[in-house]
């Protein structure tokens, strides 16, 4: 029997993380460091990351190696400064969320904000990702000049 009384749910803090909330964590940490090899590994054949907006940057990009293009223009266009650096992260078994601050620097402008990444995932790989940005208008501004 529960020691939890009925009408509060019993919250167990020493359960281990979901695997793909570590696969996630991983991928970021690669990010940050340009390990293009290990998020490469992270994407399934079939994946996609759809990207909002109206900016020159904004898409689908529907394979890994486009996936990777994307995010080494993301670095080329703020000259190394692109960060993506998540404060929260929640996975399950067919879907994961980070909740990231962004921050980059283009032609004596700054860009910072936060966004919402969605990932849905087969076989232990990314499927699919959705970037939302907070300031969608912002970021397409902000990539277009």
């Amino acid at each position: 029997m529960s020691s939890a009384p009925a009408h509060e749910p019993s919250h167990d803090r020493t359960a281990p993380e979901h695997p793909h909330a570590a696969l996630l964590r991983d991928g970021y940490t690669a990010f940050a460091k340009g390990d293009m090899e290990l998020i490469r590994s992270l994407l399934a054949e079939r994946v996609v990351h759809r990207v909002p907006g109206r900016g020159p940057l904004c898409g689908d990009y529907t394979t890994p190696e486009e996936v990777l293009g994307f995010y080494v223009k993301l670095f080329e266009l703020s000259g190394g400064t692109f960060r993506s650096e998540p404060y929260a992260v929640m996975a399950g078994d067919d879907y994961g969320v980070a909740l990231v601050h962004t921050y980059a620097e283009r032609r004596g402008r700054t860009l910072t904000g936060r966004a919402v990444d969605v990932f849905r995932f087969e076989d232990g790989r990314v499927t699919e990702i959705r970037t939302i940005a907070e300031d969608q208008y912002g970021d397409d501004a902000f990539w277009s000049g």
